[in-house]
């Protein structure tokens, strides 16, 4: 298919006080659905050694409120730098109703996948497992096991250390967001442990990374049980979350606070909830990467905001704004989130996003080579209008699932995944694309 040209935008946005002059264009290369990803969702996407990509999703079976309705893990495997991919293979057929997945695979190409399932006991109850599976051969195979049963109840995520011998996965409890950690490489664990108590709010992770020197850094947000019980509109402060010995202890940093509200979307008064988000990565030198989203109330577009600290938290860059493009259609701007922010080697980082800057919805990157200094122009990563009955020349219809996965390979290539569909989540697909991160910058 040859795409029409789009010409480059130009637009100024503020930040701090700066006005800086942005543009967008496509991404030179053209994202492609993944094989056989029909009613597959929340894709999450790791890189590997020796030019491997690897996604993982939930593959649907049946409409989500019938009673036979099911969801399994399957992944899928590129062995030259996400040009192709593989049909997906399965995960693990054990349990029922996987979700919520996250990938990351070590330096030695091992590659490990948190998720959470649900099992019945001789009574039928039903009740929520955490869960990990690891595979030693490139993902050709996995073995499950349960990491715990305690107080599971939604959105783990997972980061490991280069070697692969520290595992952390948070996970959200009615406590507070809980931790669970292994130092020997998925064989043993610790008991699960409050990063924060709840006190009345509620905290969903967002992000989970382990710095070079060990550090672990979590990105939460956290809001009113009894406002968001309530469907009153409430503040949402966003966190980053920091343990330098190994989780045992923690230290918390508020980034940001806007609105949240039932049906506030600004381009879609029909969308369940507007809330703003947060997501970190760190580099090789220990920096922490933080983008999110940020608005002065809860019904105007939501703009995209980056900041970083380079020695532990304690001091932070100004926020810098690396997104603000207008919206014509509406007069205003456009609206930002599911939000993914991606590093590698000692100053490279990206941000890959969702805005509805040309109608519908598209995703987007953008890349900095300097530590967050200075970034390139924004490039459209869903840049074809074809494919699906839900893509237009506009963008697609809707965001299918909640998560959406971004790495770094080594080949300095920025790859990421998100699932796009029918709105109502009744069916959709998966897209990749990837863009050098040198060249983004250079354009």
């Amino acid at each position: 298919m040859k795409l029409k040209a789009i010409a480059p935008v130009l637009f100024v946005c503020a930040a701090s006080g700066a006005v800086l002059a942005q543009a967008w264009a496509l991404a030179v290369s053209q994202e492609q659905m993944l094989p056989e990803s029909t009613d597959c969702w929340e894709p999450a996407l790791a890189a590997g050694p020796n030019g491997r990509v690897y996604v993982v999703a939930g593959r649907r079976h049946g409409a989500p409120k019938d009673k036979d309705f099911d969801q399994q893990q399957v992944i899928w495997r590129s062995a030259n730098g996400g040009k192709t991919f593989e049909a997906p293979r399965p995960v693990s057929t054990e349990g029922s109703s996987h979700y919520d997945q996250r990938i990351a695979v070590d330096e030695k190409g091992t590659i490990y996948v948190s998720y959470m399932d649900a099992v019945r006991d001789a009574n039928g109850r039903r009740s929520s497992r955490l869960r990990l599976a690891l595979s030693h051969d490139e993902g050709r195979t996995f073995t499950a096991q349960t990491v715990t049963t305690y107080r599971v109840s939604d959105k783990p995520e997972l980061a490991i250390s280069r070697d692969g011998r520290d595992v952390y996965i948070a996970y959200e409890s009615g406590q507070g967001p809980i931790i669970v950690a292994s130092h020997d490489g998925a064989s043993t664990w610790t008991e699960p442990a409050v990063i924060v108590q709840g006190n009345g709010r509620h905290f969903w992770p967002e992000a989970l990374t382990v710095a070079r020197d060990g550090s672990v850094w979590l990105a939460v947000p956290a809001m009113s049980d009894t406002d968001i019980a309530q469907g009153k509109e409430t503040a949402v402060s966003l966190h980053v979350i920091r343990s330098a010995d190994s989780g045992r202890s923690w230290q918390d940093t508020e980034v940001s606070r806007s609105a949240r509200a039932v049906n506030g979307c600004p381009h879609n008064p029909t969308c369940p909830v507007k809330v703003n988000a947060v997501t970190i990565a760190a580099d090789n030198r220990n920096r922490a990467h933080v983008v999110y989203t940020e608005g002065a109330t809860s019904r105007e577009p939501y703009g995209l905001f980056y900041k970083s600290t380079a020695d532990g938290a304690r001091t932070w860059s100004p926020p810098q704004a690396i997104s603000a493009a207008p919206r014509p259609q509406s007069g205003d701007a456009a609206d930002h989130d599911y939000v993914i922010a991606a590093a590698s080697g000692d100053s490279r980082v990206c941000s890959v996003w969702i805005d509805d800057r040309r109608g519908e919805l598209d995703v987007w990157a953008r890349c900095s080579t300097d530590g967050g200094r200075a970034w390139g122009p924004e490039l459209m990563l869903s840049n074809r209008s074809d494919g699906a009955p839900y893509k237009s020349a506009t963008g697609f219809k809707a965001v299918y699932g909640h998560y959406g996965g971004a790495a770094i390979g080594s080949d300095d290539r920025l790859h990421a995944a998100w699932g796009a569909g029918e709105p109502g989540y009744r069916t959709g697909t998966i897209w990749v694309n990837s863009i050098d991160t040198v060249g983004a910058v250079k354009r």
